[in-house]
């Protein structure tokens, strides 16, 4: 065998080793991310149970010590938010659903004078959510420490 024939032999060898590395990559990748989504799906059913259990709980924060020596924290989440009835608007209004989508649609609407502030007001609520909200953070930090001790009067 020449040394052309062992080169050209030698480099199918790579390339095939290159494949054959560049082929378990991708198997194990796709595998991991298997994973991941299973583990995801998994978190949500447990977040879901964390979230039944803390609501039984008087207590605004919950917190419990992690065997890495972190802490992990339950605690509500209030969000507000404001909800326009656009069925409810568009009925007063006598027009169909469809024509208040956009926000260029409300300006057309206010600029003829059909729409009033006082009537978007009018349908529009505040809903209000309380959601669970688990974290970790370390132990207290020197600087959360001192804060702590510090009197809060200083007056």
């Amino acid at each position: 065998m020449s040394t052309l024939e062992e080169d050209i032999t030698a480099r199918q060898e790579e390339e095939q080793t290159g494949r054959l590395r560049l082929e378990d990559k991708v198997l194990r990748y796709f595998q991991n991310k298997e994973i991941a989504k299973e583990r995801n799906e998994e978190n949500k059913l447990l977040l879901e149970e964390i979230e039944e259990l803390f609501e039984g709980h008087e207590e605004e924060e919950i917190t419990f010590s992690l065997p890495n020596g972190d802490i992990a924290v339950l605690s509500p989440q209030f969000r507000e938010r404001e909800v326009l009835d656009k069925d409810a608007l568009a009925d007063e209004l006598q027009v169909p659903k469809d024509e208040l989508k956009t926000p260029f649609d409300f300006c057309m609407f206010t600029s003829k004078g059909v729409l009033t502030p006082a009537m978007v007001t009018k349908y529009t609520t505040v809903e209000r959510e309380v959601k669970l909200r688990i974290s970790k953070r370390k132990p207290n930090t020197k600087r959360r420490k001192r804060k702590e001790q510090m009197p809060e009067n200083l007056d």
